[in-house]
């Protein structure tokens, strides 16, 4: 690790004018003009580019990754100007967001469920292709756990007597699995749900279910190319993501007498209904460690990578910031308590280094991805063994941990907070900054990151609050990069560099 640049030579530097840090074309068209990153005119140009975009769904993950980010660009703009324009538009895509939830749409997930959540496919999801038996029944249920899942093929060929060759593609890999000579009858040797579950790897995550009442000896399909199909499924973390902005909001009206008025008071109670459910809706998934700890886990056959295990810290705390603006908003101890439950759980996986500066992994220490699981451990369906994946957070994802942490601390739900967050900050002034214009992009100051990621590093903006090193650095990098902002996290990062410039803190 290189050590972190000199904070006095750091705060020497230009904020407008660091120098470029990568090589090749700027980002920004020749014919614009350069944008001023923490001005209300670098916002609009991210809310044109963003609303150009006009997400309708969930199904590919628009509104978790995009819309979430910017409805929270659009109150940290409110907090910085007290301007009325940006609830304006927040109200509207508020009402749009409820408008197109799954109960609203009339669209279910893989249990057939339909709640005011937003479910998603895509890559996120496990893909599903039907092998029939001679017959056209469906016999055998094939399944990709990965990337690109809905372009995943089976191909059936050189029928012979009772058995087949089977062929699966998935164009995320070029590696094709072939298995020659397998049947549909459990019996066999080469019994073809066996077959597949042995082909399973890390890397090519084929497994097969069979879908019979009283699975035997049945006559082989017919010569066939078999499509896939992606699967519907509600991530916590989109739910987190999404209903983040929408509880905030809530909580800054019941506690603003300004904001009480104008019908405010009726949005935010609808809202407010609406962030409960969507909570409720994952409720199952939530587990008590003994020592206290929480984490939510995935559910043990849920199509999705890694069903049955405990998910990473930042899809954990993509729920746990929406508890905590509903504990701030409420007043309700059931809110609190997961709160402080998810910050134990996250806290045992922080090492504190020389500098005062916190790391930690992906994967929760107690997590079966961060030690590994083998297939005789029954862990997971579609993910039946995985080796140890000890990759420390980045910075983006730690963006949303960060987030939980200091709504948090704001919240005064425990005397630790404090510290905390100055922790925090100094692992963004320690070791997360590289030169004057770049950032690395794993928490322990490792790993370059490029410009697409680098200028997520404005996401910390909250943290200006304890450093203003943090809102220093991100423009920066902003101004370095001369991005041209094209989604809601481009908005978001513009909102906080407005935030921290006008100290929008003070004014709370």
């Amino acid at each position: 690790m290189n050590p972190p640049i000199a904070r006095r030579t750091l705060l020497l530097g230009s904020a407008a004018t660091g120098a470029l840090a990568w090589t090749g074309a700027s980002t920004l068209p020749a014919f614009a003009e350069a944008l001023v990153y923490n001005s209300p005119e670098a916002f609009d140009a991210a809310q044109a580019a963003y609303l150009a975009t006009n997400p309708q769904h969930n199904e590919v993950g628009l509104y978790a990754w995009g819309e979430s980010y910017f409805l929270l660009g659009l109150l940290r703009m409110y907090d910085a100007y007290g301007d009325l324009k940006y609830l304006h538009t927040f109200e509207q895509r508020a009402a749009h967001l409820t408008a197109t939830t799954d109960a609203a749409r009339g669209v279910t997930d893989y249990r057939g469920r339909s709640g005011k959540v937003w479910r998603t496919a895509g890559n996120y999801t496990a893909g599903h292709g039907v092998l029939p038996d001679g017959n056209g029944r469906a016999a055998v249920q094939l399944r990709w756990a990965g990337t690109r899942s809905g372009e995943s093929t089976a191909e059936v060929t050189n029928v012979s007597g009772s058995t087949f060759d089977l062929i699966l593609r998935n164009p995320a890999t070029t590696a094709v699995v072939t298995l020659r000579g397998v049947s549909l009858d459990p019996a066999a040797a080469s019994y073809v749900v066996s077959a597949v579950n042995n082909a399973y790897t890390a890397g090519l995550r084929w497994t097969a279910v069979d879908l019979r009442t009283s699975p035997g000896d049945s006559s082989p399909p017919e010569p066939v190319t078999i499509t896939f199909q992606p699967q519907y499924y509600v991530f916590a973390v989109h739910t987190g993501m999404i209903a983040h902005p929408l509880a905030r909001y809530v909580r800054m009206v019941f506690e603003s007498p300004r904001l009480k008025r104008g019908g405010r008071m009726r949005i935010a109670q609808k809202l407010l209904a609406a962030v409960r459910a969507a909570v409720t809706f994952h409720d199952s998934e939530y587990a008590v460690r003994p020592d206290g700890s929480g984490d939510y886990v995935w559910p043990k056959g849920a199509p999705v990578p890694f069903d049955g295990t405990i998910q990473p810290y930042n899809q954990s705390h993509g729920l746990g910031q929406v508890l905590v603006e509903l504990y701030r908003a409420t007043g309700e101890r059931r809110y609190r308590t997961r709160t402080e439950q998810l910050l134990k759980g996250f806290r045992a996986g922080l090492t504190l280094g020389p500098e005062g500066a916190y790391v930690w992994p992906y994967w929760p220490l107690h997590s079966e991805l961060y030690t590994g699981y083998p297939a005789t451990a029954g862990v997971s369906e579609y993910t039946p063994s995985y080796p140890a994946s000890r990759q420390i957070e980045d910075i983006s994802h730690a963006a949303i941990s960060l987030e939980f942490v200091q709504a948090a601390y704001e919240a005064g739900v425990d005397d630790g907070l404090a510290a905390d967050v100055q922790r925090f900050t100094a692992t963004f002034t320690q070791n997360v900054i590289r030169s004057e214009t770049e950032v690395w992009l794993r928490v322990n100051g490792t790993t370059t990151a490029v410009p697409a990621n680098a200028v997520q590093c404005a996401r910390w903006g909250a943290y200006a609050e304890h450093d203003p090193l943090v809102y220093e650095q991100s423009l920066r990098v902003y101004d370095a990069v001369q991005l041209v902002p094209s989604q809601g996290s481009h908005a978001l990062g513009i909102a906080y560099l407005n935030w921290a410039e006008q100290g929008a803190w003070r004014k709370q």
